[in-house]
């Protein structure tokens, strides 16, 4: 019988967290296309294995013994696409940009990179989304991660990376940092924070289209800078208020709150140039990022 691998690791994701919303949150994929697939495997193994009661989701005996087989599968599999993506990268460089390196998800590529391919070398820039398309197209760029709304160039080629919500930085003391969640059109008399136009053009279009669809043109700080870090001051001395992703750490003296439902996620894409010799190490160990 073949089993669909990405099934297994569907299985094994649930199994964990005994619970259709957490796992699906984190397989980046919905609660009913989890059950699906869930569904589906069950119908290949010929046996039920969770039970779900109003109590909550349960491993079955069936499940209980396919569990083991499963963790052991799974980790074959890596140990083995380890060694042969090692192999295929040994001494070889790679040269990526990841906008920035602060941010949860670049730090997860790079993290993901040096331990699945210990022996590639690494250089690593973080420029902005605009040089990014012109390096990738002269051949200076390798690999680069980025919006997706991002121009995509003739001659480059992308995949969906990672999804993310969105949350909005306040300082302490602000009125709505006592709110479980925040609706954007709340936010329309604060001064935002906004990067520069020319860093990362797509991040900025996505923002203000957030603005947009609540009906409103934001005030701008007239400050700008390339990093997270420097934002989060500016609001942390309450001169403004800075949407961004829900994932990245709030410092001492900022609140991150998660933004009402409705609010699309950023989408994080993989780029590189379309010839004959891609990054294919990277790009095999990066095809998935939990």
């Amino acid at each position: 019988m073949d089993v669909d691998l990405r099934l297994v690791r569907y299985f094994l994701v649930m199994a964990e967290e005994l619970h259709f919303t957490a796992a699906a949150r984190r397989l980046y994929v919905s609660q009913p296309a989890l059950s699906n697939q869930i569904r589906r495997l069950e119908a290949q193994l010929g046996a039920q294995l969770f039970e779900r009661s109003p109590r909550g989701v349960t491993l079955t005996a069936a499940g209980e013994a396919f569990l083991p087989h499963a963790q052991s599968a799974l980790a074959a599999i890596r140990s083995g696409v380890a060694e042969a993506t090692a192999a295929a990268g040994r001494d070889q460089v790679l040269r990526i940009d990841v906008l920035q390196t602060d941010l949860v998800t670049p730090r997860a590529v790079l993290a993901r990179l040096r331990e699945r391919l210990p022996t590639l070398r690494l250089e690593v820039s973080s420029r902005g989304s605009r040089e990014q398309e012109q390096r990738l197209l002269n051949g200076d760029l390798d690999l680069a991660l980025c919006g997706s709304t991002a121009r995509l160039a003739d001659g480059l080629v992308q995949r969906v990376m990672r999804r993310e919500a969105l949350g909005i930085a306040l300082p302490t003391d602000h009125p709505l940092t006592r709110a479980d969640a925040v609706a954007v059109r709340e936010l329309a008399d604060e001064v935002h924070y906004l990067p520069r136009d020319d860093f990362a053009p797509e991040w900025n279009d996505f923002v203000l289209g957030c603005f947009r669809t609540a009906g409103f043109q934001p005030r701008r700080h007239p400050a700008s800078t390339d990093g997270t870090s420097s934002a989060l001051e500016l609001v942390r001395a309450g001169e403004c208020v800075a949407l961004g992703l829900l994932s990245t750490p709030a410092p001492e003296g900022v609140v991150v709150k998660p933004l009402a439902a409705g609010v699309p996620p950023y989408t994080w894409t993989l780029r590189w140039r379309d010839s004959a010799h891609p990054p294919t190490a990277a790009l095999t160990v990066l095809r998935t990022l939990d």
